[in-house]
């Protein structure tokens, strides 16, 4: 006989397979094991958060940051790792907030010509005839009552069409004799 019988057999091969969780105070041997973010080691379901299993790793100052609102204009003002809440929330009352020192807010993406809609642009289209940026919905001249349909003055219309079928048809000549005298006709 081996010594081992085939249970003690089973038990360490499904050892094998699953990982013991790292926790000192755990020791769990879990099958489908989290890996903490940070010291890269394997928990159970149970610790591996950092706080659960004590990392050593896990720094509360970069992951755990705060970005509260001013309470004047109500803009997120960050608040960088290390700095004082206090002192950065003095700083934006005295320099940034809008409603204590009376600036406008900077307008920080583009918003619809259109001045009954006004959404904000992801992707602006731009009007061919206005050049004015416009969101889908009033992308056409006559949806957002373009100034160049009411001036006609300010836009010539060209017969586009006409010219384009003439320069075709004398290309299309040209080719036409040219293949004619390489043949011989």
């Amino acid at each position: 006989m081996s010594g081992s019988t085939p249970a003690q057999e089973r038990d360490e091969q499904l050892l094998s397979i699953g990982h013991q969780c790292s926790s000192k105070t755990c020791g769990l041997v879990d099958f489908l094991p989290f890996k903490c973010q940070h010291c890269s080691l394997p928990f159970c379901a149970e610790h591996y958060l950092p706080n659960a299993h004590s990392c050593e790793k896990y720094d509360e100052t970069k992951f755990n940051r705060v970005a509260p609102s001013c309470p004047l204009c109500n803009d997120v003002i960050s608040i960088p790792p290390g700095e004082d809440p206090n002192i950065r929330m003095e700083r934006h009352f005295t320099t940034d907030c809008t409603i204590m020192t009376g600036k406008p807010k900077a307008k920080s993406k583009p918003t619809c010509a259109n001045t009954k809609c006004r959404k904000v642009l992801i992707s602006p289209i731009s009007c061919d005839k206005c050049k004015h940026q416009f969101c889908p919905q009033h992308r056409f001249p006559n949806t957002h009552n373009c100034a160049a349909l009411s001036n006609p003055s300010s836009s010539k219309p060209t017969n586009t069409f006409s010219a384009s079928a003439t320069n075709i048809s004398s290309q299309t000549s040209a080719a036409t004799m040219s293949a004619m005298a390489a043949i011989g006709i």
